[in-house]
């Protein structure tokens, strides 16, 4: 919720509150209505009491105006399934392929390179269905990263059009690291170990 919403709906519900209990106060006969507008005179009587008492009117107007007529973004765009997902229709019914399930598809893609040490995929749908995979990787230091990042790419398009029938729009990776591959080390000592005996 913005801050505007956030203190259009604060102000009116004082303002509510601060009514209803003025009202219960008045029917129960514990306050006498004469005192309210005394008060409201004398607040009207000052020359600043009028400029700000209309100040706060126009403001509390503007804000009402704001709240009925021009929701928030956020209550505009509220979430729907198709938001979260792919919605398929054919004859037979609906079909929902969510974001989890395109990430699931992509990070089983991944698994299958050795040349990778680590993944963190994520996963965007606009608003025409297309999708878009922002991959960060950390590969082994010897790995040749613009050959993998190629076949990965293509993998994972074609792994995600084979169980899915979608096509994705864009791969975006991001190598994030480059770390010694842990093979090489046992190798080394297991190497160092033998020719020590």
């Amino acid at each position: 919720m913005k801050f505007l919403d956030k203190l259009g709906l604060a102000l009116f519900s004082l303002i509510v509150l601060i009514i209803s209990i003025l009202l219960c106060l008045f029917l129960f006969g514990w306050i006498d209505f004469t005192i309210i507008t005394v008060a409201f005179n004398n607040i009207l009587a000052a020359r600043n009491g009028v400029y700000i008492t209309l100040g706060i009117l126009v403001v509390l107007m503007l804000l009402a105006i704001k709240c009925l007529f021009f929701p928030s973004y956020e209550r505009k765009t509220k979430k729907s399934d198709d938001s979260e997902g792919i919605l398929l229709q054919n004859d037979n019914g609906k079909l929902l392929i969510t974001k989890g399930t395109i990430k699931n598809l992509v990070n089983s893609t991944v698994a299958e390179f050795k040349d990778i040490q680590s993944s963190d995929s994520e996963i965007e749908i606009d608003q025409n269905g297309e999708v878009e995979v922002n991959l960060t990787i950390n590969v082994y230091k010897e790995t040749i990263i613009k050959d993998v990042s190629a076949k990965l790419q293509n993998k994972i398009k074609e792994s995600v059009k084979r169980a899915t029938d979608l096509s994705i729009k864009q791969i975006n990776i991001k190598v994030n690291d480059v770390e010694k591959m842990e093979e090489n080390i046992t190798e080394e000592k297991s190497n160092k170990t033998n020719t020590a005996e």
